[in-house]
């Protein structure tokens, strides 16, 4: 894993370019991955921690996208100014349907990040 070489990017991982988000547990019980933007990345890992456990989401940037246009993903900013970040909102244990399979125990997205990078399964 490299710096990205630009600010398209957080981080370089097998030749992919990955952007990295994270949250810790809000007072509401939901972690909030905040600032996805539309930039040149692959995938983003989406890194939830809280008190007593963590949780992580691998969501391929066209997965993004597409949710984004669903309203999956809101817009985090109003205005006509704000439209180019949104927001992901998550609460552990009662995720979106739709998120289930990108994650959500560690294990499963360290399988995400294996298969979206073309390595072998760990042992």
């Amino acid at each position: 894993m490299t710096r990205s070489p630009d600010a398209e990017a957080d981080r370089i991982v097998v030749g992919k370019r990955v952007e990295i988000k994270t949250s810790t547990l809000w007072k509401n019980g939901s972690y909030r991955f905040q600032q996805l933007r539309d930039q040149n990345y692959e995938f983003a890992v989406c890194l939830g921690i809280s008190p007593f456990d963590a949780h992580c989401w691998v969501l391929p940037k066209r997965e993004i996208d597409r949710r984004w246009l669903t309203g999956d993903i809101r817009t985090q900013h109003g205005g006509a100014a704000g439209s180019d970040t949104a927001w992901l909102s998550v609460r552990p244990g009662n995720a979106p349907e739709w998120l289930n399979e990108w994650g959500g125990r560690l294990t499963t997205a360290v399988r995400l990040v294996t298969e979206l990078t073309g390595q072998e399964p760990l042992a």
